[in-house]
């Protein structure tokens, strides 16, 4: 087993599931301690268990909402004290309100706003002194392919994810010279709950078995699959580790060739 992260302690945030769960497995595979959180405490204590037993690394679940400013500084702040230090911040918590801008409730925007960009501040922002303290960090933002792709009933989720990757870019450069790295990594299409219930829908609609629209999918990509979480957890792992220490301010695409940076 790889120990590239031995002695770091990294925050996976929106761990519950899909994305988060990969990353959490990944950073402790790589010889990290893993704090992982998310709203729900059931899978998150179970995530936390699971990892733990196959890795042997410490790993504490925190339930955390990612929108409350105040929850995400108490996140950073315990896993600091529990675990001796933090190094890697990963924010995959995300809100996907699905709905055309026209009719869309503004509470729900706002409430994507608050997860999406200012949940994602508040957590690294929170990380930032105790990277300073050891000499520097990793911090990874996951995002999508929406802020590209402009589609309708998306729209509140593209914009927050795109005002995310620019405010994540300005942190890149603010922080570097504490030797804290920031970058961005875009998911496409990703195997997961959602997006077997996105292909049920559409199967539905046009009346096709969901295989079919399976195949499709993976059909536009350039490497014909559909991309795993543990595609995204294992590039996420490389921008925590060491190697990639004159890595930062970078948008990196993981869908397996859907769109090209």
């Amino acid at each position: 087993m790889s120990a590239e992260l031995d002695a770091h302690v990294a925050i996976v945030a929106g761990a519950g599931d899909g994305i988060g769960r990969a990353t959490a497995l990944a950073l402790a595979r790589a010889g990290a301690d893993v704090v992982v959180a998310a709203r729900r405490s059931g899978p998150l204590t179970e995530l936390a268990d699971e990892a733990a037993r196959l890795t042997g690394r410490r790993v504490i679940a925190i339930p955390t909402d990612i929108a409350d400013q105040d929850a995400c500084h108490a996140l950073v702040d315990t896993a600091a004290e529990r675990l001796g230090r933090v190094d890697v911040v990963v924010n995959v918590a995300t809100y996907n309100p699905s709905a055309r801008l026209a009719d869309l409730d503004p509470d729900e925007f706002r409430r994507a706003f608050e997860i999406n960009v200012l949940g994602v501040l508040a957590v690294s922002r929170a990380a930032l002194p105790h990277m300073r303290a050891v000499g520097g960090g990793s911090i990874v933002q996951i995002s999508s392919e929406a802020p590209r792709a402009k589609l309708p009933h998306l729209g509140a989720y593209a914009a927050t994810k795109g005002a995310m990757e620019v405010m994540s870019g300005v942190l890149a450069k603010e922080v570097g010279p504490d030797g804290v790295r920031v970058n961005v990594v875009v998911a496409g299409y990703t195997d997961n709950a959602k997006l077997a219930a996105y292909i049920d829908d559409i199967a539905r609609r046009r009346d096709v078995p969901p295989a079919t629209v399976r195949e499709e999918m993976a059909a536009s990509s350039a490497l014909r699959r559909i991309t795993q979480p543990e595609d995204i957890a294992d590039v996420v792992a490389f921008l925590a580790s060491p190697r990639a220490r004159a890595i930062t301010g970078t948008i990196t695409p993981v869908t397996s060739g859907v769109s090209f940076g």
